[in-house]
Parts: structure tokens; sequence; C-alpha cells
């Protein structure tokens, strides 16, 4: 694992730690471990996706404060942005896609925000890409790394995801669909933005009403957008745009 995450390695931790294993019991047959939770899968690409699950699961349950978003993680100069949607929106495609235009991507799933300080701290995973999606990402360009068709999966490091302390969210952008023939992103109300990524968020350990004013204070302080997205290089294109324009309010 530390070779797949070299780059999100902490140095001289001494919080609470578990162990996370991989191993190949045949050429069918992968067992994870993390804890006293464990599984066998007939892919490694399998066994990894479980053991990040599991992983992902531990730290939002491991939290007293901070609470959990639904979103791809990008940096922008000195904040962050959020691309927020449901699961199969196309997040991981589109943040690859914004990697292969020069955004250094820190997460492609979830992300927790600190209540106080409003600061995101991206949960990194490898980038799980399927048939469709490396299809999508060759044809606009991104060469996958060799060793895709056997795992199915793309290490953060490929891409020098870096490990870059917790900033404050510039611009979130929430994805909806269905797809268009063209990408549409447009500006959204701070109220709509909150109500959105509410919708994405899991139960924490606030109250639902420190929960909302979370979500609200993030909204409040960056740049609100919707997409829906079209072809995904005319949509990458399109975020991009928007991207390099957003800065964080003080």
């Amino acid at each position: 694992m530390a070779g797949l995450y070299r780059n999100f390695l902490a140095r001289n931790f001494t919080g609470p730690a578990a162990e996370a294993i991989i191993e190949s019991e045949s050429e069918t047959q992968f067992a994870w471990r993390l804890g006293e939770k464990a599984g066998t899968t007939s892919t490694l690409s399998g066994a990894l996706w479980n053991l990040e699950a599991a992983l992902c699961e531990s730290i939002i349950r491991s939290q007293r404060r901070s609470i959990a978003i639904h979103a791809a993680t990008m940096q922008i100069a000195d904040s962050v942005a959020l691309v927020a949607g449901c699961s199969q929106a196309g997040k991981t495609t589109l943040s690859l896609a914004l990697g292969r235009r020069g955004f250094a991507i820190s997460g492609d799933d979830v992300a927790l925000v600190e209540p106080e300080t409003l600061k995101v701290l991206p949960i990194p995973r490898c980038f799980h890409v399927d048939d469709g999606g490396a299809e999508l990402l060759e044809a606009d360009g991104l060469r996958l790394p060799e060793a895709w068709p056997r795992f199915r999966f793309i290490v953060p490091n490929d891409f020098g995801a870096p490990a870059k302390p917790p900033g404050r969210a510039g611009c979130l952008i929430f994805m909806r669909g269905p797809r268009a023939a063209h990408p549409r992103i447009a500006p959204v109300s701070q109220a709509e933005m909150s109500g959105r990524l509410l919708s994405e968020s899991g139960q924490g350990p606030l109250t639902d009403s420190e929960t909302v004013a979370v979500i609200c204070g993030l909204a409040a302080a960056a740049s609100c957008f919707a997409l829906t997205p079209g072809p995904l290089g005319e949509t990458a294109d399109a975020v991009a745009a928007v991207l390099q324009h957003s800065r964080p309010e003080a």
C-alpha cells in the first residue's frame, strides 16, 4: 500500500493505525484485510476497491468533527476545487481529464471538511477506470499507464498527485445529468449549492443543524456552478476555464 500512496504517507504519525493488506492467494483469488474486516475477490482491482472502501469508511467513522462530502478534489493555486455528484456521474473520468490539463488531483471520491476552518482534506484512493472511461480518456489524449489493462486502476502517484495541507474551497461544481450534446456550466446560488452538497453528505458526527451550517459556510466562501456534462474533452475544457478563474474569499 505504501507503493500506491507514497505521496500521501504521514511522517512521524502517532495516531491510531491499522494494517491494510492485499495478498495474492492464486492467479484468480485476491484477499484483502483491514483490521477485523476482510474478504476475497477474483481480481486485484476488486480487492483494492473493497479495501479502499473499508479504509474510507473507517476514516469517516473515526471523525469527531469533520464531515464527509461525496466529491472529487483538485488543487487550484492556493485553494481547492470540489466536483460533487452522485455515483456514476463521471467524477473520476472528469478528474483524470483535468489532470491531463495540468490540475493536481488529490482525490476523486470523498473529501472531509473541517467545521471550524472550512478546510478540505481529500481522502486519496486509486482511480478505478473501466473500459468505457479508458476509451474516453484515451480519445481525449491521456496516455494510460502500461499496467492499466491488467489491473484496471491507476495509482495516484502515476499522475504526481500531491500531498498538500488542507485548503479552503475556492470553487464548487455539482455534476447533474443527463448528459447533453454539449456541456453546460453555469453559476448557481449558494443556497442551491448548499442543498445539492447536503444530498451528497453522509450522516456524520455533527447534528443536522451543525452540518447545514458547515455546508452553507463552504458554499458561501466559494464560486458555485452546476455542470451538465457533454463530450469529455469539451466538458474538461469548460471546467478548466472555470477553475483557472476561481479563488477563495478571504
